[in-house]
């Protein structure tokens, strides 16, 4: 036990070893001080002694256990990890907010005011959600480290997002004029072939850019390959796929394969790998041109390829296959897939642009 022992100025001194066998020595104006700090040292030992007996789990304060859980998201692409840390910044704040120190004292009352503050933040729910989900997986991570017996938010559940209108739903597509009148503008060759590309095979914008001509173009099987490679990881093991090419992107890629056989396959007229921000200005300034009022997008023509491709005959689990989704069932799992077969019906795609 530690020892508090009173001075002749009336001050209170304290000696007492914590549980690294480092000595403490104080002083304190006040004995009621003094007991509070030799009682704080005292309890730390006692704790240590039971987690080391296995009769208690091991504390992590918010900020060691935030930084961990960072850690494991070292495989997520840099946008991303900066929306974690967004979310856990602002759980840091919270927690902070309510002189929570360590993990553990983190109960479900402050788990149900956390939920409110987000919840009445005004943010949609699809944000409030993800939120949500992060904190949850935090939690999740300390109990995974046996430092927690069952998360605090485990009886917090998602809100419902709201079922979107035929208008709304219309205004994240383009739909066959606007493809036209899009192609018509006068545009670069470059602008062309990405803008195509995008339309033709719904592939993400990161899908897109990382695409190159050894790797990922096989002419033979008139495939485009999407695949993890070392530098690019894709949005999850699912998304590798290989995505059928129409006719008329077979014969555009054919043509520029012609120009460079190495490298990556889409570059600007310099010669330099394209840039989401390049493309997203370029996107929204043809498509002023060609008079579409809806905010153009880059991710827009993931979601026209979804729309469209349903005229193609093509089935659903086809369609989430050629997205690079991730199956919602088992019996979706194990279903194969040629994608070969595929390429006849989705050359109907390229009627939206002749």
């Amino acid at each position: 036990m530690g020892a508090i022992k009173q001075l002749k100025n009336g001050k209170f001194k304290i000696t007492v070893y914590d549980h690294t066998g480092k000595r403490h020595r104080n002083v304190f104006e006040k004995h009621k001080y003094a007991k509070r700090y030799v009682d704080k040292i005292e309890n730390k030992k006692s704790e240590q002694r039971l987690i080391n007996a296995g009769l208690m789990n091991n504390k992590s304060s918010v900020e060691n256990s935030i930084a961990e859980f960072i850690l494991t998201k070292v495989d997520l692409k840099e946008k991303s990890k900066k929306k974690y840390k967004r979310v856990l910044e602002q759980f840091g704040v919270f927690c902070s907010q309510e002189n929570i120190i360590d993990m553990d004292e983190f109960t479900r009352d402050h788990a149900d005011k956390f939920w409110a503050t987000l919840t009445k933040s005004g943010a949609a729910p699809k944000t409030t959600n993800f939120y949500l989900m992060v904190v949850k997986a935090l939690f999740e991570n300390e109990v995974n480290r046996d430092r927690l017996i069952k998360s605090p938010l485990s009886h917090i559940k998602l809100l419902k997002e709201k079922v979107k209108s035929l208008i709304e739903q219309q205004e994240e597509y383009y739909d066959t004029n606007e493809i036209k009148s899009f192609f018509n503008v006068k545009m670069e060759d470059s602008d062309r072939q990405v803008f195509q590309t995008l339309l033709l095979t719904g592939l993400r914008i990161s899908e897109l850019e990382s695409l190159q001509w050894d790797r990922s173009i096989d002419f033979k099987n008139k495939l485009i390959k999407v695949r993890i490679y070392e530098g690019y990881n894709t949005k999850n093991a699912t998304s590798e796929r290989d995505v059928p090419m129409t006719d008329l992107l077979y014969n555009m890629l054919s043509k520029m394969n012609a120009r460079n056989k190495h490298g990556y396959v889409f570059t600007t007229e310099k010669g330099e790998v394209v840039t989401e921000r390049r493309l997203l200005d370029k996107c929204k300034i043809i498509a002023e041109k060609a008079g579409i009022k809806k905010n153009a997008t880059l991710h827009k023509w993931r979601h026209t390829f979804a729309s469209h491709v349903i005229n193609t005959e093509i089935k659903y689990e086809e369609k989430q296959y050629l997205m690079g989704h991730a199956p919602e069932s088992m019996t979706d799992r194990y279903t194969k897939i040629d994608p070969k077969s595929l390429q006849v019906r989705l050359t109907k795609l390229d009627e939206l642009i002749k």
